[in-house]
């Protein structure tokens, strides 16, 4: 007996946006401030990454102070990293808001939206 498609693909789809929800859920940022303390800008990355080396030479042109919690040797970066749901590196946190993966024109736009670098458009 061949199982009917349409259930197969409702129950594929119902799946699909059980998992969407679950990666998607918004962190608490009390237990990742909790975590990685109160530093407005805290980059989870790890040593081997070239994006994460990419942003922290962004965030350093920029003139942004940060700290940098490897994910893989301290075990506070791996605690917000697990908080934030984290699938990759890096991960940006700016104030309680959080940028996942390399997105430079976003996290600058964050960074200058919590008043963290100067804007450079205005005399």
């Amino acid at each position: 007996m061949m199982p009917n498609i349409a259930v197969l693909r409702g129950a594929g789809l119902a799946f699909l946006l059980v998992m969407l929800a679950a990666c998607t859920s918004q962190a608490d940022i009390a237990e990742v401030r909790a975590a990685i303390g109160d530093a407005p800008v805290v980059l989870l990355s790890t040593s081997t990454c070239g994006y994460c080396k990419k942003l922290r030479a962004d965030l350093a042109a920029w003139g942004v102070d940060y700290v940098d919690l490897d994910v893989e040797s301290n075990d506070d970066g791996w605690r917000a990293y697990d908080l934030v749901n984290g699938r990759g590196v890096p991960i940006l946190v700016i104030g309680d808001k959080v940028v996942h993966g390399y997105a430079p024109d976003r996290s600058r736009n964050m960074l200058l939206a919590a008043k963290l670098i100067p804007d450079s458009s205005t005399p």
